[in-house]
């Protein structure tokens, strides 16, 4: 796939609208009343997508409406950032059903987590549009959300970043160490990231940060998920591969001893590979730009991750 063309959202400022949509499973009227009420607290106002609320099964309602709510925010003047209302499962169905143009030209803030994450990579694809993984809908009003991770999300969607250091002492770091990496961020919730692997919808993965993180999973099926991205060539030439934690995974009867013990044997290759990394399912999440440059140094006594570039357009 030939290199994207990056273009950068608009920061959000007070007074900007948040365009709330339904990608995935359900949620219901009182997480809903709660997400809006969470923006207007902070003095932003809020449209809420047609069917938010509809729950078809374990899905939030019809592929089409989903996917029209997504378009409809991306289209309306008058939002600044467009958020899912909660993650689950189904986001894929949506992949197809956008419309990238759109999308490239509204340079709107996207931010998702878990399964939505896989619109991050359809829209970085797609529309080259550079998006937030870290938070969703439903996290801001968690009782287990950290506060350092709210704070990230507001500093990352609203001013520049560039330089801004998190260290990582309980990061495991294998192969290559003694040295710095960068890339653009791709990736994101594994099953979700999987999804597009062979499709018009993955972005090139060729010296990317590639994260990837999954909550509830067995050995077996994390085994084969990245084995299929191996053998779609996902992982060719990247710069380095991040595993979200927790990666509590069921090990079962499996051959690995541990989790990173499967995660190397599966991936193949030489390129550094950091797990335990705080940006998977847990309160405390490091927010990344999809699509922007970031450095992981390993040259300290302690690995840090570095901003490289600025997500939003601090000009536009």
């Amino acid at each position: 796939m030939s290199a994207i063309s990056k273009v950068k959202p608009r920061p959000i400022r007070p007074g900007d609208r948040v365009g709330i949509v339904s990608t995935s499973s359900p949620v219901t009227p009182d997480q809903l009343e709660r997400l809006t009420g969470y923006f207007r607290g902070r003095g932003y106002g809020v449209r809420v997508a047609d069917g938010v609320c509809a729950s078809t099964g374990y899905l939030g309602g019809s592929a089409a409406r989903r996917a029209s709510g997504v378009r409809e925010m991306f289209a309306a003047p008058d939002i600044a950032l467009v958020l899912p209302a909660t993650g689950g499962t189904g986001a894929s169905h949506l992949v197809d059903m956008l419309d990238y143009r759109t999308i490239r030209r509204s340079r709107k803030l996207f931010a998702a987590f878990s399964n939505p994450t896989v619109l991050n990579n359809s829209i970085l694809a797609g529309a080259g549009l550079a998006t937030v993984h870290g938070t969703s809908g439903v996290d801001f009003f968690q009782k287990e959300q950290e506060p350092g991770t709210e704070c990230a999300f507001w500093d990352m969607i609203s001013g520049p970043v560039t330089g801004f250091q998190v260290a990582g002492p309980d990061w495991r770091v294998y192969r290559n160490c003694g040295r710095r990496v960068s890339g653009p961020v791709m990736g994101g919730n594994l099953t979700a990231f999987q999804s597009l692997a062979g499709t018009a919808w993955m972005p090139p993965t060729a010296s990317a940060i590639l994260l990837l993180e999954a909550m509830t999973a067995t050995y077996e099926q994390v085994d084969a998920a990245l084995s299929q991205l191996r053998l779609a060539g996902v992982f060719e030439d990247i710069a380095a591969l991040v595993i979200g934690a927790p990666a509590d995974w069921d090990h079962r009867d499996a051959p690995d001893a541990d989790t990173d013990e499967l995660i190397l044997r599966c991936v193949g290759g030489t390129f550094p590979v950091i797990t335990n990394v705080a940006c998977g399912h847990q309160p405390r999440r490091i927010q990344l730009p999809v699509g922007c440059a970031v450095e992981f140094d390993f040259t300290g006594l302690c690995p840090a991750l570095r901003y490289l570039e600025d997500l939003v357009d601090v000009d536009g």
